[in-house]
């Protein structure tokens, strides 16, 4: 093609160029129409495993169908990799699809609509599975959805489908408004770099008048404030839900440093765990801190919050000499319990991310089976796998302390190895061997 060009002089054959991406458009299109034909294959082979798990419970009660619907949804999140409590979702994401909504599954097998029609039709007809609307109400919806799907974009079939929704219901929004409140929380997801999404389900009515209220605070701040719209509404939610002032400001450092939220921290009472050298906190290391063992905390926001600090717990990588390792009653003492949260960090059951201070301290060997109440015996467990090891097929054991051997009901095996949270011994005197007069404060105490 270059060598055509170059003789020409008259620049691409536009025909060619054309023959070209019409080509790559065709291939792309069949990509595409391949992977969700895969894809909704996959979610009826999840819900079959479901309905097998609905099987193999007996019908006997909701309990026993929920504990042999988190066993096989375990199995296949350790054979993929994914944390059981996503695959749980996914299978019952999967059965609901498959039993309410055929004609949405098959056009997104065809390739007709795609993800995003899915997912705006069957969020908005939720409503109508959850409700005495009879399934000719729901097959009519659907099928009036899909037609829609085929000619338009996602976001147009999701305005369409909430309203064409809300005709079929019987209920009052009233009374439905009433019962959704009930769901009503706050979720925070850590994100890279030290940051983390924070927000809450909140009737829509306070959500814009929460949102309102901070643009209209964004502008009307002062013109000297380099902050952006997005920067200082988001420094006013801090301000407002830590210190109730509503008016964010940003001080500096004695060297002239600017820092937003140093003001925001006064609203903060932590427990200092220390897990970094002391050369960070004295200010000559920009080494990071540890957010719950597991989120990087700034040298500088770290340093803040050590001057605030109503508690401090010297917590070491490997036990300090005279720590209570066992004892004869069944609940841990405080200190194996603060050990044991900076072991374990989090769940240790494979996959799991739930933290060690919202989780069980499990006997890995039951206590009335003369388990000890020991570090070699102890791990935290969250409710969801604390049951799960009790109610089902699943067993663990712990052959060295902090060491969990887990095996699935079909017999995979998963070794969980507790997470590292600071430097290792070996790793200090590899460094001390290196340097000519390392100083002590170094050393992670």
């Amino acid at each position: 093609m270059a060598q055509e060009i170059e003789a020409t002089g008259h620049g691409p054959d536009a025909a060619a160029l054309d023959a070209i991406q019409a080509n790559a458009l065709s291939q792309l299109a069949a990509v595409d129409a391949g992977m969700q034909a895969f894809e909704a294959h996959r979610f009826r082979l999840l819900a079959s495993l479901g309905h097998l798990a609905i099987e193999r419970s007996g019908g006997r009660s909701s309990e026993r169908i929920a504990m042999e619907m988190r066993a096989v949804a375990a199995e296949i999140g350790l054979q993929s990799r994914v944390a059981d409590v996503t695959v749980e979702r996914q299978i019952g994401d999967a059965m609901t699809l498959v039993e309410t909504w055929p004609v949405v599954l098959d056009a997104f097998a065809d390739g007709r609509i795609g993800r995003g029609h899915v997912r705006a039709i069957t969020e908005a007809g939720g409503v109508l599975s959850r409700t005495d609307v009879t399934p000719e109400q729901r097959a009519e919806f659907e099928t009036a959805m899909v037609a829609l799907a085929e000619t338009t974009t996602p976001a147009r079939v999701k305005k369409v489908a909430r309203r064409e929704a809300d005709k079929h219901l019987t209920e009052p929004l009233v009374e439905r408004h009433k019962a959704a409140r009930e769901d009503r929380r706050v979720t925070c997801d850590d994100l890279d770099d030290g940051m983390s999404w924070i927000g809450a389900l909140v009737p829509s009515v306070l959500a814009h008048g929460i949102q309102a209220r901070l643009r209209a605070g964004a502008k009307a701040k002062s013109k000297d404030d380099p902050r952006s719209m997005q920067q200082w509404q988001a420094d006013a939610f801090c301000e407002l839900l830590l210190t109730g002032a509503g008016q964010p400001t940003i001080e500096r450092t004695p060297g002239g440093a600017e820092i937003e939220h140093a003001g925001l921290l006064s609203g903060i009472t932590p427990i200092v765990q220390v897990t970094m050298p002391v050369t960070t906190l004295t200010g000559t290391s920009a080494a990071p801190g540890a957010l719950d063992g597991a989120q990087p905390v700034d040298a500088e926001t770290a340093r803040i919050l050590a001057g605030v600090a109503a508690t401090w717990q010297r917590l070491l990588t490997d036990p300090i000499r005279g720590t209570v390792v066992e004892v004869d009653t069944y609940s841990p003492t405080e200190a194996q319990r603060r050990l044991l949260r900076a072991r374990d960090q989090h769940c240790r059951f494979p996959g799991c991310g739930a933290k060690a201070r919202d989780d069980d301290a499990d006997h890995t060997i039951a206590w009335e089976d003369g388990g000890t109440t020991s570090l070699g015996n102890l791990a935290h467990l969250c409710r969801r796998h604390h049951t799960l090891k009790h109610a089902t097929a699943w067993t663990v054991s712990q052959p060295t302390p902090g060491v969990l051997h887990w095996r699935s009901p079909l017999g995979a095996d998963s070794v969980d190895q507790p997470p590292p949270v600071g430097p290792r011994f070996v790793e200090v005197l590899e460094r001390h061997e290196t340097d000519a007069d390392p100083p002590d404060a170094a050393l992670p105490f």
